[in-house]
C-alpha cells in the first residue's frame, strides 16, 4: 500500500514586497491573469482572484442528506 500525501492547492495566497499576491506553485512566483501578473494587491483583491483561479466548488462532490442519498 502506498502512502498518499494530500495534494496541495495549485494556488495561494501570501504577502508579497508590496502587498499581497496570488502564489502559483508550478511557475514559482506569482499567477498570470491573462498577462497581468497578480502581486501587489490587497488582501480582498488576491481573495477573489484566488476563487476565480480554483476549481468551480460545483465540479466536487455534493455532501450527503441526513437519509445517506446523494443530495
Amino acid at each position: 500500500m502506498t502512502d498518499e500525501v494530500p495534494s496541495q492547492s495549485r494556488f495561494f495566497i501570501r504577502m508579497g514586497g508590496k502587498g499581497w499576491m496570488v502564489y502559483d506553485r508550478e511557475r514559482r512566483g506569482p499567477a498570470l491573469i491573462g498577462t497581468d501578473m497578480a502581486a501587489n494587491l490587497t488582501k480582498e483583491r488576491a481573495e477573489q482572484l484566488l476563487l476565480l483561479l480554483m476549481p468551480s466548488r460545483a465540479e466536487k462532490p455534493r455532501a450527503t442528506n441526513e437519509g445517506g442519498s446523494r443530495a
